[in-house]
């Protein structure tokens, strides 16, 4: 982990990283920077070198001794920064500057970012930014050259008051616990699926008790998943050699009597599409199919990390989609741990099905509200692009708080529809429902249909009434393709760790 310290002074370091905001007053800059540092930046900007605009970068050489390097990073106007934005600007930085090997920087918080955000927030949402943007997973990369220099030490730098300081090392030391959470979830998901089986993700989270003992850890046996009714999740994993899991985390920060939430994430760690087999570029990117369990691990992690004085209980499907001599099928009739039964028209539907028995199982809790997390529908990333993730809930009010978070975190959520149109489309003639839809068509409305199945399972199946408050997020948004982007190296983003621990926590 990086070490963090706040100094009025420039140490020395390999770069001094400045922001800078487009519409602000070069004097501003000049509290935070010595008068030869001031008059190179006032030099630059009367060059028009540098601009300030959003997301520009622009990196000198000086003759200082203090400071050799220097990367000017543009905020753009200040009435237009959003925390995302800001993120994504200050990891652009630092994953620039460790791309050039640099392992120790400076980092001035200027007054206008002070002005702009709460102090603590300004310190949390930096580090989080520094920490994922300078994560990489090369473990497999055998040449030392290959693999990413690790950053140790960032310097933030600034004239602070008492108050000020306080709230930073608060913000810093917060940072840390979110960022290795968000982290840790990538971590899982960047693990390849030869190894990422469900007995090695049941095994990750029997870690976690063992890190923080107000968190409990149970693991369920097939044999212990069927005495529960538990056939769909069992019959997902039927045609892999690996054994499937159900994986139970809780964590008790207050009383025991207290409803907990509970929170749901889809396991799937490898998934060919079964016998309904995905073309092969499609196949490609699968072992991420687990990230809505990666994200829960990490959330519940900083939970207890944190200390939040609230109940939270994870659970985790975790089953291998395979074709294989006992897969299941396309017609067959599944029964769930409700006893609802589910008609398979398609056996790359399988997340829904795992998702359907942890639910049922969700309300042995009776818990205060479900929430489940999984890279469920290609349809939703047909929709939003790889930018937010699908929100859908009947409950108005976790609705409105979940899609301020996200825009507070810049973790951004985007509600989509449910409804009787979707629900009566999973309707099945030979059983209670099928596990695909669509509205008007097979393909319309698909990412909407699948959360309407999985809102079948939060009610009663006789009745059709509510068992508990619910909400699914699609996780359009988890990863990031091949190439990466300016702020964050390809593969697992993490994406739902930071919004689930506002969200849960507050």
């Amino acid at each position: 982990m990086t070490k963090y310290n706040i100094n009025k002074e420039i140490k020395k370091s390999a770069c001094l990283i400045i922001p800078i905001f487009e519409d602000v007053s070069l004097d501003d800059f000049s509290k935070n920077l010595d008068k030869d540092l001031s008059k190179f930046v006032a030099k630059v900007f009367a060059n028009k070198d540098f601009e300030a605009k959003k997301k520009q970068l622009s990196f000198f050489y000086t003759d200082s001794e203090k400071y050799e390097r220097v990367l000017l990073i543009g905020l753009g106007k200040e009435k237009d920064l959003t925390t995302k934005n800001y993120k994504e600007i200050v990891g652009s930085a630092f994953l620039f500057a460790q791309n050039k090997k640099y392992s120790k920087l400076n980092f001035v918080l200027v007054d206008a970012l002070l002005k702009k955000f709460e102090v603590k927030k300004l310190a949390v949402e930096t580090v989080v930014a520094i920490e994922i943007a300078t994560y990489a997973y090369d473990e497999f990369k055998t040449k030392k050259e290959d693999k990413v220099v690790r950053l140790e030490e960032v310097n933030f730098l600034g004239s602070f008051e008492k108050n000020v300081l306080k709230n930073l090392q608060k913000g810093i030391e917060e940072g840390l616990v979110i960022a290795e959470g968000v982290n840790f979830a990538r971590h899982l998901g960047n693990i390849p699926p030869t190894v990422m089986t469900p007995s090695y993700l049941a095994n990750e989270a029997l870690q976690l008790q063992k890190e923080n003992k107000n968190i409990k850890t149970k693991v369920l046996s097939e044999k212990e998943i069927e005495k529960l009714g538990m056939g769909c999740l069992l019959a997902v994993g039927r045609g892999s050699k690996h054994e499937t899991k159900f994986i139970i985390v809780e964590y008790f920060g207050t009383d025991k009597n207290k409803k907990p939430s509970v929170i749901v994430g889809k396991g799937i760690t490898f998934d060919s599409g079964g016998l309904s087999l995905k073309p092969g570029d499609y196949m490609v990117d699968m072992k991420f199919d687990m990230l809505g369990a990666a994200s829960v691990l990490g959330t519940i992690k900083t939970l207890a990390a944190l200390k939040v004085k609230k109940n939270i209980v994870a659970l985790i499907p975790a089953a291998e989609n395979m074709p294989g001599g006992d897969s299941y099928r396309p017609d067959d009739i599944l029964q769930a741990m409700n006893g609802a039964t589910v008609e398979i028209k398609n056996t790359d539907a399988e997340g829904r099905l795992i998702l359907a028995d942890a639910l049922c199982y969700a309300g042995k809790y009776n818990p205060k509200e479900v929430i489940d997390l999984a890279t469920l529908t290609g349809a939703c990333m047909s929709a939003l692009g790889l930018e937010k993730s699908g929100l859908f809930t009947p409950e108005e009010n976790i609705s409105e708080k979940m899609l301020s978070l996200g825009e507070e975190t810049g973790e951004n959520l985007w509600r989509l529809p449910l409804g009787e149109e979707y629900s009566e489309a999973m309707k099945s003639e030979v059983a209670d429902i099928k596990n695909i839809g669509g509205v008007g068509g097979e393909r319309y409305g698909t990412a909407s249909t699948a959360a309407a199945f999985l809102q079948f399972f939060t009610q009663n199946k006789d009745t059709g009434e509510k068992n508990y408050p619910w909400a699914h997020i699609d996780l359009a948004s988890a990863i990031y393709g091949s190439k990466g982007k300016a702020h964050i190296r390809a593969g697992a983003n993490g994406f739902g760790v930071q919004v689930l621990v506002e969200y849960l926590r507050s």
